[in-house]
């Protein structure tokens, strides 16, 4: 007996590995199936990249897939089709926490120091692009402008410089690399965000993480304006930022 076989794979930053769609027949593969998964796929994710695979073996399992070639042998098969493309979907928006640990995989620094760089990256790309670099809200503490899941998650460090384990990596065929760097350059908007992060560091990273409390603490500044009517924790809006980020550029 002849079983047929089409597999969808793609890359799952999160996870950091990859994650596949798999439909299998004894019978030659029905292609409104296909033809339904792709406009599903174009539907929800827009502009996404499958290694799209056909194939037959003895049977209509996965393991036999894996019996016939390695190259599978390390793809999460996610069996409804429904959650494979919300999975990537989730996976694909850039969020705060890898642009931090882009800026932690470039060298290590306070958590104040790291506050300020994302910030002053969110701020550069809204007012380069148009467009948000996360979503997470930006709101004012005492010290300066400061995404909260960020300051919570690196806290234990206090003053100190934040010191982490080695990034998991994204395991490709024949090369692996760190989460936040592959989900970044893999980005539909990869140029633009690079470009952002390159001038942020070209700009700051030098500068000490009082230096940067400093800058974004000038008079009318985005986050002068909030703590002035809202002294904890207002949240610093794009409008703001567009408006009047022009005072803290160096």
């Amino acid at each position: 007996m002849m079983a047929y076989h089409f597999i969808a794979i793609a890359s799952y930053y999160s996870g950091g590995r990859r994650i596949g769609w798999h439909y299998s027949s004894n019978e030659i593969l029905n292609k409104e199936v296909i033809s339904d998964f792709l406009e599903s796929s174009q539907k929800k994710l827009g502009k996404v990249e499958f290694g799209i695979h056909k194939l037959t073996t003895d049977n209509t399992s996965w393991s036999s897939i894996i019996e016939k070639d390695s190259y599978f042998e390390d793809v999460m098969i996610i069996k409804d089709k429904n959650k494979f493309l919300e999975m990537l979907d989730e996976d694909k928006q850039i969020s705060v926490f890898d642009i931090a640990k882009f800026f932690l995989s470039v060298g290590s620094v306070t958590n104040l120091k790291l506050q300020k760089l994302i910030y002053l990256s969110y701020a550069t790309h809204l007012n380069r692009t148009g467009d948000r670099l996360f979503t997470e809200p930006i709101v004012a503490y005492k010290y300066g402008p400061v995404i909260e899941d960020v300051y919570t998650m690196y806290k234990q460090f206090g003053k100190e410089s934040i010191s982490e384990d080695k990034e998991p990596e994204l395991q490709l065929r024949h090369m692996s690399l760190p989460l936040s760097l592959a989900k970044i350059t893999l980005n539909d908007s990869s140029k633009e965000i690079m470009e952002t992060l390159n001038q942020t560091i070209k700009k700051y990273w030098h500068k000490s993480a009082s230096e940067l409390v400093t800058l974004t603490h000038v008079t009318d500044g985005p986050w002068d304006r909030v703590y002035k009517e809202q002294p904890f924790c207002g949240v610093i809006t794009d409008d703001l930022i567009r408006q009047y980020h022009y005072l803290e550029v160096v």
